[in-house]
């Protein structure tokens, strides 16, 4: 299914009373929050330089023309900037927007936490959870003069937590990266679905 042969026509009539059949390029429908928590209707996906929205629907679906299907389940509305740059693409985006030596200054500090829990019992249990909290510079400051990584742990009746706290600097060209990496990893709509999902969504665009 081709996306624009989808979306419904509006009638416009100007003021010499002709009128015109256009396609209504507003329209928009949306995802059930429901259908995208179920992790059964979708595969996870890792995209990698050179792919394109079209690539990968021709490489899961067999059709290019559902690469709207991997933007619209994904809730990308601009596949230009809300898909991942590749290489070379990323550095003229970093050229273009960071002159001279800009891309090395510090955008922010971070500082993150790591707790892992040790739950003893019948079985041994491992959790670890991470928190990253955007920091001060003198905050960074203190926290570099005490060592930088810290870790404690604290023995309890249920097992042993340890908690890591350390800081860094986040420059302009590691914020950019970072940013453009968390866009790789999608999610792809489960193939057996996608002929109901193209029929449902044509009923809604009527």
């Amino acid at each position: 299914m081709q996306y624009f042969n989808s979306l419904p026509k509006v009638q416009y009539t100007n003021t010499n009373g002709v009128s015109t059949i256009y396609t209504n390029l507003l329209a928009r429908a949306s995802i059930i929050p429901n259908l995208l928590n179920n992790t059964l209707n979708f595969y996870d996906y890792d995209i990698q330089d050179g792919d394109t929205p079209e690539i990968v629907a021709y490489k899961y679906y067999g059709d290019s023309y559902r690469y709207w299907v991997v933007l619209y389940v994904n809730q990308m509305n601009d596949a230009q900037w809300d898909w991942p740059l590749e290489d070379r693409n990323f550095r003229e985006y970093m050229n273009e927007k960071y002159a001279g030596n800009t891309a090395e200054d510090v955008h922010h500090y971070e500082k993150t936490i790591t707790q892992t829990n040790r739950t003893s019992g019948t079985d041994y249990d491992i959790k670890t959870t991470t928190n990253i909290f955007s920091i001060t510079e003198e905050e960074y400051t203190v926290m570099q003069n005490a060592g930088g990584i810290q870790t404690n742990t604290y023995v309890l009746p249920t097992g042993s937590v340890d908690i890591t706290t350390e800081s860094r600097i986040v420059t302009n060209y590691t914020y950019e990266l970072e940013l453009n990496e968390t866009k790789r990893s999608i999610k792809l709509l489960n193939k057996s679905f996608i002929d109901q999902f193209e029929k449902d969504f044509m009923d809604l665009m009527k």
